[in-house]
């Protein structure tokens, strides 16, 4: 059935972001959480000169013409807005994280998976990473179930508690 392949996309618009997770956003952005069946299309309008990284959490999907497997990045260029498109393509069904923003226009320092505006910075990141205020180091392979479940084990061992609980449709919430 074609109504079955329709994308179901959870959204996280800039108002959002700050709204609910207390982070403020300097420019334009989103971030979307998208599954698409076997077989479906999704597709993003994007304005001209964003930067848009698609991650594949699982299954495959077709980006301008290049398979992107489970566990793989890709970048799209900036170019004449474009935007994106997304096949799901190899059988089964995907699960795709879309962020994309208006480019910063700030520096950029990285080392390792930090990515800082200067050296400073990193350091200090480094450090919170090390003394565990970035959280529990994402393990990829895990369910969202198993993946919520620990992070609510380290929220309750550090006492601020858990999420925001299940939905009577069986959903978790990342909201408090």
């Amino acid at each position: 059935e074609p109504w079955m392949r329709m994308p179901h996309v959870f959204l996280f618009s800039c108002a959002a972001v700050f709204l609910f997770l207390g982070a403020e956003t300097y420019s334009p952005m989103r971030i979307e959480h998208v599954e698409i069946g076997a077989g479906g299309v999704y597709e993003l309008s994007l304005p001209e000169g964003w930067t848009c990284i698609v991650y594949v959490r699982r299954g495959t999907v077709a980006v301008g013409g290049e398979e992107v497997g489970m566990h793989e990045t890709c970048q799209l260029a900036r170019r004449g807005g474009d935007g994106l498109s997304l096949a799901c393509v190899g059988g089964r069904d995907a699960d795709v994280l879309v962020l994309a923003g208006e480019p910063l226009g700030a520096p950029v320092v990285a080392s390792g998976t930090m990515v800082m505006n200067s050296q400073a910075e990193v350091d200090r990141a480094v450090i919170d990473y090390r003394s565990g205020e970035f959280g529990l180091p994402w393990e990829h392979t895990l369910s969202d179930e198993e993946w919520a479940r620990r992070c609510d084990e380290r929220q309750a061992e550090r006492g601020r508690g858990t999420g925001g609980g299940v939905d009577e449709d069986g959903v978790r919430s990342p909201f408090p």
